[in-house]
């Protein structure tokens, strides 16, 4: 007589939340460095946005600064690419954070010394774009490598958390130090945070980078990455998608220090809890994501998050209330991340290990175009007010959104 098979008990949340971190020990590693890394980076941009708004008292300013951290992608990201895919891509890393740290102890430097300028933060915004270039193409690239294809939502989303996680300690204590001790305190930070990120990855296995595009030059790898996301149309219409309403609805972050001051009437304090809002709200997407299985219809929670990112800034824009304005802010970041991870994950699904980095880095690009609306939103608030500017970007990203849920089924059908 046969015996009757029991059922295979599925893994618990926790379990299934954390798969990525427990089975890996590689990945471990690479998750530790980036939330070391964005810890430093994430104090460090709050206490610069605080003191350029300080120093200019201008709302241009501010989106200004986050405009040229992301700008330079637009060059550089795809040189980054080609990098990532020629060469070892934890060396890259490597490199991209050993720079980041010294520019960040010139930075802390010059104010430190009472030397700083305006024009000093730009710049510095701008190099590290450049960097950022380089550095998550890289990180990217090696991602996919480290877990099996059934851990891989799990793997991304746990690797956004390292980004939301170090927000939501990040900003607030910088905040905090602002109030008591101001700005030069928090300023260097980064540098200690890439130092330790270099620790972590020192320590990382990974496998050899494929030697095939190392066989050609730099430009026949450029056109041999264009050349495969023109030939594979699913891959190009997410990383379009990522661009649209990236565009618009990530405007608000260089636009929250004036709001603070000028629209909710806030200091230093509230203003660090209020910019760790969205990353309160990503975190609590994060660990969703992170237990549920290798589910379908990814381009239907995708589309969705992004149309709920557009209608939460509205709301947000129409506040003037602290504790409503902090509510809106954590909707606006859980629908954000759940937007960017699904696009990541759909992406990373669909593509070859061989243009991995090409192909990612392409998805950069239009992160760094994608704050130049930062510089459209920021003139409409000099002219007509911060809130008209945040609900003409949420705006127009819900209709085009909508636009495409109701017009491109393939797109929402995307498993």
């Amino acid at each position: 007589m046969g015996t009757v098979a029991t059922p295979e008990k599925k893994p618990h949340m926790l379990a299934r939340t954390f798969a990525s971190m427990t089975l890996y020990r590689n990945y471990r590693l690479l998750w530790l460095g980036s939330w070391t890394e964005h810890m430093g980076e994430w104090m460090e941009t709050t206490a610069l946005l605080w003191l350029l708004n300080q120093m200019t008292n201008s709302p241009v300013m501010g989106t200004l600064m986050v405009t040229l951290r992301h700008l330079p992608m637009v060059l550089f990201a795809s040189a980054g690419g080609i990098t990532a895919d020629r060469f070892d891509r934890r060396r890259v890393l490597v490199f991209a954070l050993a720079i980041s740290a010294a520019s960040s102890i010139a930075i802390a430097a010059l104010v430190h010394v009472g030397h700083i300028e305006p024009w000093h933060i730009l710049a510095y915004s701008a190099l590290a774009g450049v960097l950022t270039g380089f550095n998550h193409p890289a990180r990217h690239s090696m991602l996919p490598n480290m877990v099996k294809r059934e851990h891989l939502l799990n793997a991304i989303t746990l690797d956004n958390a390292s980004v939301t996680v170090s927000r939501i300690v990040g900003a607030p204590l910088s905040g905090l130090i602002i109030g008591l001790a101001g700005t030069t305190p928090v300023l260097g930070v980064k540098a200690l945070g890439g130092v330790l990120a270099i620790g972590w990855l020192s320590r990382i296995h990974v496998p050899a980078t494929s030697l095939g595009a190392k066989k050609k030059t730099a430009f026949s790898n450029f056109k041999d990455g264009m050349r495969y996301v023109g030939e594979h149309r699913p891959v190009l219409t997410q990383i379009l998608l990522y661009l649209l309403p990236y565009f618009l609805t990530n405007t608000y972050t260089g636009l929250l220090p004036y709001f603070a001051t000028n629209n909710l009437h806030i200091g230093p304090d509230l203003y660090g809890i209020l910019n760790a809002g969205p990353g309160a709200g990503s975190l609590a997407a994060t660990f969703i994501l992170a237990s549920l299985v290798n589910f379908r219809r990814k381009g239907l929670l995708l589309l969705i998050g992004g149309i709920a990112q557009g209608v939460g800034l509205i709301f947000f824009a129409s506040s003037t209330t602290f504790a409503l304005s902090l509510v809106l802010l954590v909707f606006v970041g859980g629908a954000n991340t759940t937007f960017l991870t699904l696009n990541n994950t759909v992406i990373q699904e669909m593509i070859s290990d061989e243009v991995r980095g090409r192909v990612m880095s392409l998805r950069e690009t239009f992160n760094g175009l994608g704050p130049a609306g930062s510089m459209v939103s920021g003139s409409i608030a000099a002219a007509a007010g911060a809130p008209l500017a945040l609900v003409f970007a949420g705006g127009v990203s819900v209709v085009i959104l909508l636009g495409i849920l109701v017009g491109v089924p393939q797109t929402r059908q995307r498993s």
